[in-house]
């Protein structure tokens, strides 16, 4: 990244890019291209920077750019490699950049319009204390981009759109006291390795046509609704803190071989699963939709659902233990074996269903329960008011 000559022999352009207001005498507000320079040494901030192209430059240096404002720029094959901190940005794009190492490029909170395409987000270490991000505290878009070992953030809406990330993150920190929290969109993705989600806050979070190998939402908090249709892949922690709803259509989730699926019922409003195909078996732990309310210890403070829905599913082992919530309704899934023990439920339907070896129900209470005949020796009533058959 040091074979261009740096901005500072650039003259008239570089003193344009120092002093807006002496290019403003100069240009008026015309397009501005800056080609083929190193950007770095020098100091460019609280300056608001409009109508500007640069193509081929290598950006480089810490805390040198520290803009105020940008808007209506673009970036074309550009490099960078240090820490830019562009201010407010609208209607900025990069298109075919790269951002390397621990490299930090941010827009400030009200960015709007800014937009990654077929760009290369690359760090150097698997280390995630030394990883990189790109984004903005505004609106961020990701198109066709590759990356690894990197953070991606737009806190108050996100989009990554046909992208290939391996072993990425996205933390997103809670503004709500400002309103800022993010809609969030992942379509059309690859996500190899652990795409790291913990402890976000979203208003909503839409997964759809992705391949993944590992999903990590736990604590993460969703004031809406969480959707995944069509993804395929390894394991989901959809643990989440807190969740309006979360529906799982038309998926394929084989697991890790040691996991596959978990999701804390107690933080779920509503969980509708329809069309779900999970992996898994007696080598590795049970699908688990479970938790809300304890019968180990009578402090503990019961986490009220609304519902829990599954159907036309394929699920080895499924876990549903320690439920409180208002109905649960299990129809035409083919289950090995189903655990709803210990748990308050007001409706329960179960019907339909092909179940190859046990159904625990004990220890669980229910204010209205039909469940399918099921076969001698095959369910479990021990401390359970659940009819069957």
């Amino acid at each position: 990244m040091n074979t261009k000559k740096n901005i500072k022999t650039f003259g008239k352009l570089f003193d344009y890019l120092l002093d807006p207001q002496l290019r403003e005498k100069g240009m008026g507000d015309a397009l501005l291209t800056c080609e083929g320079a190193e950007i770095g040494g020098t100091i460019f901030r609280g300056l608001i920077w409009r109508n500007i192209r640069f193509v081929d430059c290598d950006f480089v240096g810490a805390y040198e750019i520290k803009l105020a404002e940008m808007s209506n720029c673009v970036f074309e094959r550009c490099r960078f490699s240090g820490i830019f901190a562009w201010g407010v940005q609208n209607a900025v794009r990069f298109v075919g950049c790269t951002v390397a190492g621990a490299s930090h490029l941010w827009g400030e909170e009200g960015s709007r319009g800014v937009t990654y395409e077929k760009c290369n987000l690359t760090g150097t270490s698997s280390d995630s204390n030394r990883w990189g991000s790109v984004g903005t505290y505004g609106e961020a878009t990701f198109l066709k981009c590759n990356g690894r070992w990197m953070g991606v953030l737009g806190h108050s809406s996100l989009v990554i759109q046909d992208c290939t990330f391996d072993s990425m993150e996205c933390k997103i920190d809670s503004k709500e006291s400002k309103g800022i929290v993010p809609h969030a969109l992942i379509q059309g993705s690859r996500l190899r390795g652990r795409f790291d989600m913990v402890s976000s806050s979203f208003q909503s979070l839409t997964l759809r046509d992705i391949v993944l190998d590992e999903l990590d939402l736990t604590r993460a908090r969703v004031k809406g609704d969480i959707v995944m249709e069509r993804v395929r892949g390894g394991y989901i922690n959809a643990y989440v803190g807190e969740a309006k709803s979360l529906s799982m259509r038309n998926c394929q989730i084989s697991g890790d071989g040691h996991k596959v699926f978990e999701a804390y019922a107690g933080g779920i409003k509503t969980i509708e699963i329809d069309g779900v195909t999970f992996g898994g078996g007696l080598s590795t732990e049970p699908v688990t939709i479970a938790g809300g309310f304890s019968l180990k210890s009578v402090e503990r403070i019961s986490n009220v659902s609304e519902s829990i829905v599954i159907r036309n599913s394929t699920i080895p082992r499924l876990d549903a233990s320690y439920l409180n919530t208002r109905s649960v309704v299990l129809q035409n899934n083919t289950v090995d074996s189903l655990d709803l023990s210990n748990g308050r439920v007001g409706n329960l339907l179960i019907g339909g269903n092909n179940f190859a070896r046990t159904v625990d129900f004990t220890g669980t209470h229910a204010q209205e329960s039909k469940v399918q005949p099921l076969a001698k020796g095959q369910v479990k009533l021990d401390g359970s008011n659940v009819e069957v058959g």
